[in-house]
């Protein structure tokens, strides 16, 4: 069965609230892409200057990220140093995390600050699949970005990411394979057959006149 996660770089919190509320009931997680305008161009929420004093109030519970209770978080680490996040992100509630190879990062760190929480890594295009090898022993998933440009919706489709999802598959046949990037009902079928079966789409969804609709589409496509 396909899993859909809806996944947002989300410039501001308000725009975060808008895109959870557009699938809350319809998905079980959406995913929280995080930009640290030093590994991606461009920054994100909470890594905006001024973000800090609200973040810090989710972290510390005054606040709640939107529609908590009602659907999980598992956040998408396109950031440098992701140790460093994953600690106050655990507080905040998330329950999944997924960090880049080709960051800066220590691993065991990592870890280490997940806790109970689950860790995944994730594969820009081009990246050897081969380096997942130290990861694998540690890790519930593995996501490919199916877009050469990270950290901006909208990109085009990359197909080199079908032979790294076929590649991954033969290597991990027990690792859950989740796409993130230009995931539509064009892409999809393509990413399931070759091995995928979690989605993370992003404009697809959040730009289509029914949600509801565009998700049940990717969850029916068979295996």
């Amino acid at each position: 069965m396909i899993e859909v996660i809806p996944s947002l770089p989300a410039l501001t919190f308000e725009e975060l609230r808008t895109k959870v509320g557009m699938v809350t009931g319809l998905v079980s997680t959406f995913q929280i892409d995080i930009c640290d305008g030093m590994f991606t161009p461009q920054r994100s929420w909470p890594m905006n200057p001024g973000d800090k004093p609200q973040f810090t109030d989710i972290v510390r519970g005054k606040e709640k990220l939107p529609n908590a209770g009602q659907i999980d978080f598992e956040v998408h680490f396109m950031t440098h140093t992701p140790e460093k996040l994953i600690p106050d992100w655990l507080k905040a509630g998330a329950m999944r995390f997924l960090v880049h190879v080709e960051a800066r990062h220590d691993f065991a760190a990592c870890r280490r600050a997940a806790g109970d929480g689950e860790l995944g890594v994730s594969l820009n295009i081009g990246t050897d699949v081969a380096r997942i090898a130290d990861y694998a022993p540690y890790i519930s998933v593995v996501q490919l970005m199916g877009i050469a440009k990270i950290g901006a919706q909208g990109q085009p489709f990359d197909p080199r990411v079908l032979d790294m999802i076929s590649e991954v598959k033969q290597r991990y046949p027990n690792v859950i394979i989740e796409v993130d990037g230009s995931v539509n009902m064009e892409t999809a079928p393509l990413l399931v057959k070759a091995g995928a079966t979690r989605l993370a789409p992003g404009s697809y969804v959040f730009r289509s006149e029914n949600p509801k609709a565009a998700i049940d589409a990717l969850k029916s496509i068979s295996t």
